[in-house]
């Protein structure tokens, strides 16, 4: 496979009163096409910025971001936002849809945004939404959806616009066990049947049981790494006891 993510010794640090924070610190990985790799860390791990960082969205304090050979941190800031339409796609848990549009204009949007034909642009909005199990709440309004169904409906955004890389920031936090499994199988069959590289980050370990690979996110420190087989339990990083269908 070949690398299309690479992150070298990546620091970013944020100004605080009484002195700077280090949110990542000398991080490094790289993500192949294919590959869907997981990373674990608690709330204020640095999850989401490494994600920030990685989706041209903040540059990096050192180090440097490749992206199938080209510098992310050295791009111009419009160079930033083509390389997001045209090649990335991101997927925040913590951020709502907007109200007010059904979900087929809520995945055509991007697509018209950066000129793309409106047919073709609403053929991929109606492929991706088959893709997520979700085409059949097309005509609906993203304010009837439930969470499992708006989540849905982020992901067949993302789809639409054919992205190499998929930058996933807990996107499962807010669903319940059934439908974060689902959304999570979702991602990996994206990554081994559509080839794209996916980024996926959650505090909780067995959300990740998808993964290839598990990165261990600790205070900014990528700690260490190690393979997950199949449907088995990530390791050696501890995990919380597997919910019970009360929970769902």
């Amino acid at each position: 496979m070949t690398v299309l993510l690479r992150i070298d010794r990546v620091t970013k640090r944020y100004s605080r009163p009484g002195g700077d924070r280090v949110a990542l610190d000398a991080v490094s990985l790289s993500v192949e096409r294919g590959e869907m790799v997981g990373v674990f860390g608690s709330s204020g791990a640095g999850k989401t910025t490494l994600l920030r960082v990685a989706a041209g969205l903040q540059r990096p304090d050192e180090g440097a971001v490749i992206y199938d050979g080209e510098h992310v941190e050295a791009m111009s800031s419009a160079e930033r936002t083509r390389f997001r339409r045209r090649e990335v796609a991101c997927i925040w848990g913590d951020t709502g849809v907007p109200d007010g549009l059904s979900v087929l204009d809520y995945v055509t949007v991007p697509l018209l945004v950066d000129h793309r034909d409106r047919h073709v642009a609403e053929r991929r909005a109606g492929q991706a939404l088959l893709a997520c199990e979700i085409e059949q709440c097309a005509e609906v309004a993203l304010d009837e959806l439930s969470d499992g169904e708006r989540q849905r409906a982020a992901i067949a955004r993302a789809l639409a616009c054919e992205p190499r890389l998929l930058l996933a920031d807990t996107p499962a936090s807010r669903l319940a066990l059934i439908e974060e499994e689902r959304l999570m199988a979702l991602l990996a069959s994206l990554a081994r049947d559509a080839k794209v590289a996916v980024l996926v980050t959650d505090s909780n370990a067995e959300a990740l049981i998808h993964c290839g690979r598990v990165l261990y996110l600790d205070d900014g420190k990528l700690l260490d790494s190690a393979p997950t087989p199949g449907l088995g339990r990530v390791y050696p990083f501890p995990t919380p006891a597997v919910r019970s269908a009360a929970d769902a």
